[in-house]
């Protein structure tokens, strides 16, 4: 499965998209950044391929090769890889999912409307397009948040969207790129930060264990809902 995440407007959660629901739960998929800088690490522990965005071409022949990989869309890229996407006429075809995560500000939810008719007059299927809700607190309503973005969808129906595609706010995320960690690593990680806190008598070494056991905590609780937020998107189960 070869993943696009995408919108118009930046600050909306592409990387958490990418990082941290997609990339733990796609396997070996590679992490394409598509930016205007050069290739290195990125900030949430993922080595990943970084190319601009009109670096199309290449970037369509690589995914020719793969069978999975996710490509994250930087916000000031976003019009010149739809433009390339047009100029190589059936290109979208080699992108299985196109995911759009927007947050509930006014403004994003139109440039994220705009997204949509982007993506739609390239001529890519509803079922191809799909919506993630970022950032919203548990005692908020998602149909309430994003109600022109659900009157969209049964209006036009040019887009999947389904309220259970939900991430919640958690500050582990942001936490996350104090420690240039990915969930995964953190869900991964087998050292016992506990007994650490116990037998150090560094104090450096005690507050990053303190903060380490608190990472963890929250990333549990991330990781239960990103599976279901996959779920959502893919009707799969998470391994």
């Amino acid at each position: 499965m070869k993943v696009a995440v995408l919108n118009f407007s930046g600050n909306v959660g592409k990387t958490t998209v990418a990082a941290h629901l997609l990339k733990p739960r796609m396997g070996d998929a590679p992490v394409y950044s598509i930016e205007s800088i050069n290739a290195g690490a990125d900030a949430d522990g993922l080595d990943v391929e970084k190319m601009k965005g009109k670096k199309f071409g290449q970037l369509v022949d690589e995914l020719m090769t793969l069978d999975a990989a996710i490509i994250d869309v930087g916000a000031s890229n976003v019009e010149d890889f739809l433009k390339l996407m047009q100029q190589y006429d059936g290109s979208h075809e080699e992108f299985d999912v196109f995911i759009i995560p927007v947050v509930k500000e006014k403004k994003v939810q139109a440039d994220t409307v705009n997204t949509i008719r982007a993506l739609q007059q390239l001529g890519i299927p509803k079922k191809k397009i799909r919506m993630v809700f970022n950032k919203l607190d548990t005692d908020e309503s998602v149909i309430d948040e994003f109600a022109p973005l659900f009157g969209l969808a049964e209006s036009e129906k040019s887009f999947t969207i389904r309220q259970e595609a939900v991430i919640y706010a958690n500050e582990v995320f942001e936490l996350l790129k104090t420690v240039g960690k990915s969930l995964g690593d953190i869900s991964t990680d087998t050292t016992d930060y506990r007994a650490r806190i116990r037998d150090t008598t560094d104090l450096f070494d005690r507050e990053a264990s303190i903060r380490m056991v608190s990472l963890k905590r929250l990333a549990v609780t991330a990781n239960k809902n990103l599976d279901d937020v996959f779920k959502a998107l893919f009707g799969k189960v998470v391994p």
